[in-house]
């Protein structure tokens, strides 16, 4: 990853933070880690597709207090899968080729307080990095969006539940991109290919929400 791109996002980070510390009412924290299931889709390439196989994907985020409903969030999320090129007409499938998926986003929920349960929504971006774990390849960065909504079931006035589908997006700048982030084309799955159109993604998870206030 860029570090550059990768300062550029702490810094936005922690500046919303300090504007949001001067409220007190809103010094609210949220720390979620989770678990789920993530839908990879395909990739269209020039003479082929690129499919992913669905993986269970993992991460945590870090949410902080505008007001009551409202937080600015920090998210990653992993997931390790695999991926096979197969060409549209006559040709050789590919060899299958492991990587993971990382997304590293910042974003906004917005949620309506109903007592113990809490609906939301969320939108945010940022980077999409996937990472080959084979000699040969070279891992991709490009920008990314998601949109999600879900539920946070309150245990008590600290732990609760969260539970959350999203729509991932990762997206291709001026027609140059990560492809599915492993560079596939021919027969063996070689690194001079890449998408134009990248695959939209879907997941599905759940985890342990804890809530940090100093009121």
């Amino acid at each position: 990853m860029n570090p550059k791109i990768s300062k550029f996002f702490i810094i936005l980070f922690l500046a919303v933070m300090i504007h949001a510390s001067q409220d007190v009412s809103a010094q609210v924290i949220e720390l979620n880690a989770f678990t789920g299931w993530q839908l990879h889709g395909k990739a269209k390439l020039y003479d082929g597709e690129f499919r992913i196989s669905d993986a269970q994907n993992y991460g945590g985020k870090l949410a902080y207090g505008l007001s009551s409903s409202t937080f600015v969030e920090l998210s990653y999320m992993r997931s390790d899968t695999e991926g096979q090129f197969f060409p549209y007409g006559i040709g050789s499938i590919g060899d299958k080729v492991k990587f993971s998926s990382n997304y590293i986003q910042i974003g906004g929920l917005q949620s309506v307080n109903l007592g113990r349960i809490d609906p939301y929504g969320t939108v945010s971006v940022g980077l999409t990095v996937w990472s080959p774990k084979e000699g040969g390849y070279a891992s991709k960065t490009q920008f990314s969006a998601t949109v999600g909504a879900g539920l946070k079931i309150w245990l008590s006035e600290m732990i609760g539940l969260r539970l959350q589908g999203s729509m991932l997006m990762p997206m291709v700048y001026n027609g140059v991109g990560l492809g599915c982030g492993i560079g596939t084309g021919g027969a063996n799955c070689g690194a001079n290919v890449y998408t134009r159109i990248t695959p939209f993604q879907g997941e599905f998870s759940g985890g342990l929400v804890i809530r940090i206030s100093p009121n």
